[in-house]
């Protein structure tokens, strides 16, 4: 088998082992394109692992693509092992995508470096628990149901996590933001080109929770920070 020399092959066990913050990261140190290729349905040995794969995929590409990326640098396929030539072709057409489209940043929403910076906070959104919970309860809620009974389409499943992922990336750039300085509703919705009323819906969803407080007044515009616990706890983190 001959492909790209540009391809780097990364094996694992399963791509149900694949974490969406791997395909953030793959960014973060430099990759232009990933292509995850796992066996076919019904194939996999860990039994549900490729449809595991398939929804941690897709939400890694709804969650970068709202970073900014572009959404055609990410890839998911299947072939078994017995299918070569089918790898070949796979890695083939989507090396050639990638060239097409050129380095990261250039075919992009964002240019670089400001979609690294925005690539890394959806790393972080990617990594916390309501985001990992959904995608764990993905193929519950599809095939056996919720604990009422309640089956989803995999395209109410998908319409939930776009919302979710929505809110969760932007609130993780509001603190971002915060992490800078003490900042008004109105200048973070400035900064983050996002409407002024979904911003204080998210600030004030923060305080309620304490990890936004008041930092004062500037004119008549509350200024807000990262409580000073949650700061604490971000620093212990890092």
């Amino acid at each position: 088998m001959q492909y790209s020399t540009d391809i780097r092959i990364i094996r694992l066990m399963c791509t149900g082992r694949v974490d969406p913050t791997m395909l953030a990261d793959a960014f973060l140190e430099g990759a232009d394109g990933v292509v995850v290729v796992g066996c076919h349905f019904g194939d996999c040995h860990y039994i549900s692992g490729n449809y595991q794969a398939k929804v941690k995929v897709g939400l890694a590409t709804r969650a970068l693509d709202y970073a900014g990326l572009n959404p055609e640098r990410i890839s998911f396929s299947q072939c078994s092992s017995a299918e070569g030539d089918r790898f070949v072709s796979i890695i083939t057409g989507f090396d050639q995508k990638i060239k097409e489209m050129g380095p990261l940043g250039s075919a992009d929403r964002l240019p670089l470096p400001k979609l690294t910076e925005k690539i890394a906070i959806a790393k972080t959104a990617l990594g916390k628990e309501k985001l990992r919970w959904v995608v764990g309860k993905f193929t519950e809620f599809t095939t056996t149901g919720n604990k009422y009974g309640e089956k989803f389409t995999d395209h109410e499943m998908w319409r939930t996590l776009d919302t979710i992922v929505m809110d969760e990336l932007a609130t993780f750039e509001i603190l971002s933001e915060m992490q800078k300085a003490p900042a008004a509703v109105k200048d973070l919705a400035a900064r983050l080109e996002l409407p002024p009323p979904h911003v204080l819906k998210y600030v004030l969803a923060l305080q309620r929770r304490g990890i936004v407080s008041l930092a004062g007044i500037e004119g008549n515009s509350p200024l807000y920070q990262v409580a000073e616990k949650s700061a604490q706890q971000t620093a212990h983190a890092a």
